[in-house]
């Protein structure tokens, strides 16, 4: 069958932070699944056109474009990607686009918003089928449904329309990594992307003076069995902690380093560490091989998992910056509100290991959370300066929000602390979705402020003391100019 997957365009929220034009891993790993079933499948990414229309709040293909594509390829299903709750609406819009131009199409939907709330989508005529959750194995599911091959009672992580209801069969998790094939990268232009990614673009947002590279992200495992209430991971991914062998992901990035020049890798895991010996295992595979990159972790390791023999391995294998998650140093909102569960001790020694092994190090905060106070957020914040300045820890500090699917969400709503419910209009940067007895949004916003005034006060004088890293943060700038203007704009609206 002809299979068509889309990356729909985004709504340009006209924040500083752009739209970040990464490869659309989840699809290529999918539309490998479906490939590999003998399937005829294409890939296309909206995103990549992103000056179609002149309207600044659309980024990405106009509808147009998008319903030109359908017709010249006459798919017989087309999967759309619906990754966040901001974008619910223009990925509708754009099933409802092509069912009017392209009738027979069938259209599944999928993503992590999809998967909390389907019901949105299947309110559209536009829209047959809803995956929920994982989609590599529910996906092949439905085109064997739809070319004779299964029955409909036998797929499972679905929602679909049933005598006018909704109907939903639950998913079961892939329990074997490993037996999904390797993302479809021969199914999209990879230079494009790394083009982009030169130009600012990329899929991650690091320090200013980042040196753009040829980059990519890489998950190796999926779910957590931790319950912080501001995640949502586990509604897509599950609680159980799943992995690809360390043998599957050495393979996975000697591909990308060797068949297409990959120089940096994001590794996005929720848990990348959390089974060390795994971890140490993957990076010894590497080295062995002679598999050299630069890499970092953007979503943050949990920092009680990272002990010092596998510290001295990180810093020997290339990373240019780890990302730990702390959130609050306070026990309290720690373990009874957060419930992260995180020894703090543990987490003050890897940042101690970390400035000994001179591996660059920063750290993710949050307040604003329902039942925190303003002592308690005043105690982050002091923990968090307190930390850069005697470890070298650079502190992102984040309002909490409180996004479909969370346990978060349900608090906040079920205690009528949310400013407000439309969760499709986006977040305005730096500032909080709920209001408390303890706080507003307006307080939390004074807070991250005064905060970023403090803490580049400290980085500056550290880069001035540093003239070899001045001289070669100025090289990056005189490299790559539009690049480093670019996440100069995005930093400096965290701290004007």
């Amino acid at each position: 069958m002809k299979i068509l997957f889309i990356r729909p365009p985004h709504l340009d929220l006209q924040t500083m932070e752009p739209p970040r034009i990464g490869i659309p891993l989840g699809t290529l790993s999918i539309a490998s699944s479906a490939e590999k079933r003998g399937h005829d499948v294409r890939i296309f990414d909206s995103l990549l056109y992103r000056n179609d229309v002149a309207d600044k709040t659309h980024f990405g293909a106009s509808f147009e474009r998008i319903g030109r594509e359908v017709l010249e390829f006459r798919p017989d299903i087309i999967g759309i990607a619906n990754l966040f709750s901001t974008q619910m609406k223009k990925a509708l819009a754009v099933t409802e686009h092509i069912k009017s131009v392209y009738p027979p199409a069938k259209i599944v939907v999928g993503g992590p918003h999809a998967t909390s709330r389907p019901e949105e989508f299947l309110a559209s005529p536009s829209i047959d089928f809803v995956v929920l959750a994982e989609g590599e194995k529910t996906m092949c599911d439905i085109i064997d449904y739809y070319d004779g091959k299964k029955d409909l009672s036998g797929i499972r992580g679905i929602a679909h329309m049933k005598d006018g209801r909704m109907a939903v069969q639950p998913n079961e998790y892939i329990q074997d990594l490993d037996s999904i094939p390797y993302p479809a990268y021969h199914l999209i232009d990879m230079d494009r992307y790394f083009d982009l990614a030169m130009k600012g673009f990329g899929s991650r947002y690091t320090d200013i003076f980042h040196e753009p590279k040829r980059e990519v992200t890489v998950i190796t495992s999926r779910g957590c069995p931790y319950e912080c209430i501001f995640c949502s991971i586990h509604p897509t991914m599950g609680y159980k902690f799943r992995y690809q062998s360390p043998e599957y992901v050495a393979g996975h990035v000697e591909l990308l380093v060797k068949k297409y020049g990959v120089e940096f890798i994001h590794f996005e895991d929720d848990n990348l560490t959390l089974n060390q010996p795994r971890f140490e295992k993957i990076l010894d595979i590497l080295w062995e091989r002679g598999i050299r990159f630069e890499w970092d972790t953007p979503n943050g390791v949990r920092a009680d998992a990272l002990n010092f023999r596998l510290l001295e391995k990180i810093k020997r294998s290339g990373v240019r910056e780890l990302r730990i998650a702390i959130e609050s140093p306070n026990g309290h909102v720690l373990n009874d509100i957060v419930r992260k569960k995180l020894d703090i001790g543990k987490a003050v020694e890897t940042m101690k290991n970390c400035r000994k092994l001179r591996i660059p190090l920063s750290a993710f905060y949050i307040i604003g959370f329902p039942g925190e106070t303003k002592e308690n957020i005043k105690e982050t914040l002091d923990f968090a300066y307190e930390m850069m300045k005697k470890y070298g820890v650079m502190p992102h500090l984040h309002i909490a929000i409180p996004l479909v699917g969370t346990e978060m969400y349900d608090i906040a709503k079920e205690r009528g602390y949310l400013t407000s419910e439309d969760y499709t209009s986006g977040f305005i940067q730096g500032m909080g979705r709920i209001k408390t007895e303890h706080f507003t949004p307006e307080d939390l916003r004074e807070f991250s402020v005064e905060f970023y005034k403090k803490v580049r006060k400290v980085y500056l004088m550290r880069k001035i003391q540093d003239p070899v890293k001045m001289l070669k943060d100025v090289g990056v700038f005189v490299r790559h100019p539009k690049s480093t203007i670019r996440i100069a704009k995005i930093a400096a609206g965290y701290v004007k």
